[in-house]
């Protein structure tokens, strides 16, 4: 028998036995408004707004500063500031994410790895007196660790260069204060273990500048003045190549890589060191900012002392920082040499411009007073 068949048949008969006046009549209850009709509602907005704030305060002490903007170039540069530390920065809106106070004395030097993960910081602590703080930083800008390296080196510390890694550091110094050591020395950050290199006397007043590292780590660009022509006429700067890791403490013992460049700053090789990026800068007599540009060069055929062909990339005038007039300002390019920062310390103003001419004045730095940069 279908046991289906059945069911149905039993519902559709009870379904024939429903009339009209079998049904009770429905009775709703009277509608009556509630006391209190916003009760409700508010205390849901009070709860929301409850669980939002703790919300947000337990991820920031959870996870402290928010990611820093998506946007192209590195997202945070380090700058010295007014009470001697350096702070690190948001590279598109200009907020401090970190502040690092010196140990002791101020900071004289920075230098940024092109991995983003690792600074160094030269610690001025005398005269003639300098050690280096090794700084990890976060995705997000802050700071996860800091140490101090072994040792300290009794001259002054004009600029640093960190090779992509972080593994190891570059220190230019300057001697013309009395203070007395290498030119050129180059530490290594896990142990401390340090070397250096001196130039001739007959070169001892013409000092070190611009130290980058090469994309393999081993190899040290830095720039010097070039030798006087036999008309006597200035070349400018030679931008040389040492090797760190060959014998001999000749700073010009070092092969040129670029010959009678003009007095530029900042250079940053390609990645396959067919190319040098730096920048020029254009100053009146009095040092007012006129312009400062992203040039190119690309060392002559064969290598050799040729004068390298100049290209301009992008340029920054002075009327696109206008009100500002910087005398004091600095400036900087990052690791790619794609993006440029000029700091104007009088003005407290920091100024970016990209390679591609996008220009921006970041808008909170107008109450801090900024010295060196790094980024």
């Amino acid at each position: 028998m279908n046991i289906e068949r059945l069911l149905k048949d039993a519902a559709a008969a009870e379904t024939r036995e429903v009339t009209r006046e079998s049904l009770p009549p429905l009775n709703l209850p009277a509608r009556r408004r509630p006391a209190g009709r916003w009760t409700v509602p508010v205390a849901a907005v009070l709860t929301v707004i409850a669980v939002v704030v703790v919300t947000v305060t337990v991820r920031g002490t959870l996870r402290g500063p928010e990611p820093l903007g998506a946007h192209d170039g590195p997202a945070y540069f380090l700058a010295t500031h007014r009470e001697g530390g350096a702070g690190v920065f948001d590279s598109w809106t200009g907020r401090m994410v970190a502040d690092i106070k010196p140990r002791a004395g101020h900071y004289a030097a920075l230098a940024v790895a092109a991995g983003r993960r690792t600074a160094f910081l030269a610690d001025e602590t005398g005269p003639c007196s300098t050690r280096i703080d090794k700084v990890t930083i976060r995705r997000d800008g802050s700071v996860a660790s800091r140490t101090t390296l072994p040792g300290e080196f009794g001259t002054r510390v004009d600029e640093m260069a960190a090779t992509a890694n972080g593994t190891r550091v570059a220190l230019v110094f300057n001697n013309l204060t009395g203070c007395r050591g290498d030119d050129v020395a180059v530490v290594d950050a896990s142990s401390g273990a340090r070397r250096g290199w001196r130039l001739p006397p007959a070169r001892a007043d013409s000092p070190v500048q611009s130290p980058v590292w090469a994309a393999d780590g081993r190899t040290l660009f830095f720039a010097t003045d070039a030798p006087e022509s036999p008309q006597g006429d200035d070349r400018g700067f030679e931008l040389r190549a040492l090797d760190t890791a060959t014998t001999g403490t000749d700073l010009l013992h070092a092969r040129t890589a670029l010959g009678g460049t003009a007095y530029l700053t900042s250079f940053r090789p390609s990645p396959d060191g067919r190319a040098f990026r730096a920048v020029e800068e254009d100053t009146a007599d009095d040092g007012t900012f006129r312009s400062a540009a992203i040039v190119e060069l690309t060392p002559p055929a064969g290598g050799g002392s040729g004068k390298a062909p100049v290209r301009t990339i992008a340029r920054m005038t002075a009327r696109q920082i206008a009100p500002a007039a910087p005398v004091d300002f600095r400036t900087t390019l990052d690791a790619t040499g794609g993006h440029l920062l000029v700091s104007s310390r009088r003005d407290r103003a920091v100024f970016r411009m990209d390679d591609d001419g996008r220009f921006r004045r970041l808008p909170d730095m107008h109450r801090t007073d900024l010295g060196l940069i790094a980024w």
